[in-house]
């Protein structure tokens, strides 16, 4: 018998890789954690031992599906760029679910909250809300200046902030066109300024280090 192949590596890019966020054109900056950034946390939790087949399971959940594909066909008009789900549970065995999604910035959020899709759901929760008290909704906002956010990520499939994509502008020239297409937010930080957390934060490593009278390893040899 031969070896088999890990299921579970599929989709992970191998060695250090950052997230950047690109200008409305699609172009990386040349400095890094150059763009700003909000941060929007939606979750929900079911109270119920009945768990997914609680009552308005259904209604809730189909909303949020809609919510989301939406979301994704209008970017990046809707200033929406992408993010992760999670899931887990509490000690009493009640499962919550934890959407972390990242946007251009909190007036994107509102807009689409004040939205006819998202309205849709609000009003009927609104109206219902006596029937609900076995759901729970939550949400989170954080705005982030540029040059105050950082990642990296080693041997791991795109998430997160890895895991949001980027329109980038064709143009024209000299006998033909350079379509429009989707890029992915994650560089290689194998080496240079993404390396080190204090360059993904747009500042001089040298300064982290005098701080903290420590050079890493790998700056010891250059």
């Amino acid at each position: 018998m031969g070896i088999l192949r890990n299921p579970y590596l599929e989709g992970v890019t191998f060695d250090r890789t950052a997230p950047q966020i690109p200008d409305e054109d699609g172009n990386f900056h040349s400095d890094a954690g150059a763009e700003n950034i909000s941060v929007f946390l939606l979750g929900f939790k079911i109270n119920h031992p009945l768990g997914i087949l609680a009552p308005h399971i259904q209604t809730i959940n189909d909303a949020n599906i809609r919510m989301w594909k939406e979301l994704e066909e209008t970017a990046p008009e809707s200033g929406y760029y992408g993010g992760s789900e999670w899931t887990c549970r509490d000690p009493r065995g009640a499962v919550e679910v934890l959407t972390i999604s990242y946007w251009r910035s909190t007036e994107d959020v509102h807009r689409f909250a004040y939205g006819p899709v998202h309205r849709k759901i609000w009003d009927f929760w609104n109206s219902h809300h006596k029937e609900l008290n076995h759901l729970g909704i939550s949400h989170e906002i954080y705005e982030v200046p540029k040059h105050k956010w950082e990642g990296v990520y080693l041997n791991f499939q795109p998430t997160l902030l890895g895991a949001t994509s980027y329109l980038k502008k064709g143009d024209k020239f000299i006998g033909g066109n350079v379509d429009d297409k989707w890029i992915s937010s994650l560089l290689d930080a194998s080496k240079g300024k993404l390396r080190t957390s204090a360059g993904r934060l747009g500042r001089d490593p040298k300064e982290l280090y005098e701080t903290f009278n420590d050079t890493p390893k790998v700056y010891k040899d250059e």
